[in-house]
C-alpha cells in the first residue's frame, strides 16, 4: 500500500485518507501519514473535509461553555501573572536604587570598630609536635628492639 500513499507532487491520495480513516494501515504507514499531515495544510483540510457529518460525533452537553470558561481561566490566569511580573520587576528595581544610592554610601563610609585578634602563637603547636614526635620515634624504636629480640 506504501506506494498509493502520495500522489506524484507529494499530497495524500484519497486512498490513502480512507485508509487512514478506517484504521487500515499499519504502524509505518500511519506515522508517515501523521507526520505529512501535521506539515501539510492541504492535506490536513482534506482530511479535515473527508468527514460526513453523520461520521463526526455531537459534543456532550456544556462542552461549549466549559471550553469558554476554562479560555477566560486562562486569559486571567496570565493577567495575574502579568502583575505579579511587574511587582516584582518594581521592587527589585527599588532595590537596586536603594543599593546604589548615596544613602547607603554614607552608611558605608562611616567608621566602624574592629576587633583585632592576635594570631596564636606557634611556640605551643612546635612544642606539641616535638614531643608526639619523640613519642612515635619511641614507639618504633620498641617495635624494631622487639623484633630484633625475636630474630635471636
Amino acid at each position: 500500500m506504501s506506494t498509493t500513499l502520495f500522489k506524484e507532487y507529494g499530497h495524500l491520495t484519497k486512498t490513502s485518507l480512507k485508509a487512514l480513516k478506517e484504521g487500515s494501515l499499519n504502524d509505518n504507514e500511519l506515522i508517515l501519514l501523521s507526520e505529512h499531515i501535521c506539515n501539510c495544510e492541504g492535506c490536513a483540510d482534506a482530511l479535515a473535509n473527508s468527514f460526513n457529518d453523520n461520521e463526526l460525533v455531537e459534543a456532550p452537553l456544556g462542552f461549549e461553555q466549559e471550553v469558554f470558561y476554562k479560555v477566560k481561566k486562562k486569559k486571567e490566569n496570565n493577567t495575574q501573572f502579568v502583575f505579579y511580573s511587574l511587582r516584582v520587576v518594581m521592587a527589585a528595581s527599588v532595590a537596586l536604587m536603594i543599593v546604589f544610592s548615596n544613602g547607603l554610601n554614607f552608611l558605608a563610609n562611616t567608621e566602624t570598630k574592629t576587633l583585632k585578634v592576635n594570631p596564636m602563637s606557634l611556640s605551643t603547636i612546635n612544642t606539641i609536635n616535638e614531643s608526639l614526635n619523640d613519642f612515635s620515634q619511641k614507639i618504633i624504636n620498641l617495635e624494631v628492639f622487639n623484633n630484633e629480640k625475636g630474630k635471636k
